[in-house]
């Protein structure tokens, strides 16, 4: 019965740290995706009820996510997302443009025609946003899953965390590139990714990727609008 009783513990224990692992990789996505943008203060009991959990678990995973500089903690114990600054946002960009490239690089080595379909599949539907005028912010989350379906096949350990890293930090300052001409999201950069891909072409795929994540950057940083943090909506 003992056995039993403690058997009944770790399981219990085990659905725990699902939860609790899901719903920081739930959060994790949001921020790099631009669900929370700079200026936005953020409830987590209100986050609890959109994810539908309880309050345990997301402060668990908010507690992580500070830990990694993806949220601070204002004075009345809500969260938001940092400030950027020039220094820093060209730091990661930096980081970002190498880190990116190489896994690019590697994923051309490890090509395969399932990868191919997959970005080819996803490219279509960030076109679809665009073409039916839908709301902008799917493109963030479209563009994601596009380079990490990349990235995931250079079948680095290493790359992985430290590209997700950097997307944490200015993943949010990305919402600002929706307000962007339509040529940044005309899907360009992508299709020469594609081609490269397609022909196995790592340092051809490399320099779109550059290209690709300089656009958007060099967008941001003519508007200035990274560098102001603005109350979009309070969560609460």
């Amino acid at each position: 019965m003992a056995a039993q009783t403690k058997s009944g513990a770790g399981k219990a224990n085990d659905n725990r740290k699902a939860v609790h692992d899901l719903v920081y990789q739930e959060l994790r996505q949001s921020i790099m995706v631009g669900t929370f943008t700079p200026g936005e203060k953020v409830s987590l009991r209100s986050v609890a009820q959109q994810m539908g959990t309880s309050l345990t678990p997301v402060r668990g995973a908010v507690n992580r996510l500070i830990a990694e500089g993806a949220f601070e903690v204002l004075p009345n114990r809500w969260v938001m997302i940092p400030p950027m600054t020039e220094k820093k946002f060209d730091e990661i960009i930096y980081w970002r443009t190498q880190l990116e490239m190489e896994a690019t690089r590697r994923a051309c080595s490890n090509v395969t025609r399932r990868l191919v379909a997959r970005v080819e599949s996803i490219n279509r539907k960030l076109h679809e946003v665009v073409r039916q005028g839908r709301d902008r912010k799917d493109l963030l989350n479209e563009n994601y899953k596009f380079h990490f379906a990349i990235y995931r096949h250079s079948k680095s350990t290493i790359l992985l965390p430290m590209i997700e890293s950097l997307w944490l930090q200015c993943g949010p300052f990305t919402y600002y590139s929706l307000s962007s001409p339509g040529r940044l999201w005309d899907g360009g950069h992508h299709e020469e990714i594609i081609a490269a891909l397609k022909a196995g072409d790592g340092e051809r795929a490399a320099k779109a990727v550059r290209g690709d994540i300089t656009s958007t950057a060099e967008f941001l940083k003519s508007s200035g609008q990274y560098t102001r943090p603005r109350l979009r909506r309070v969560v609460g």
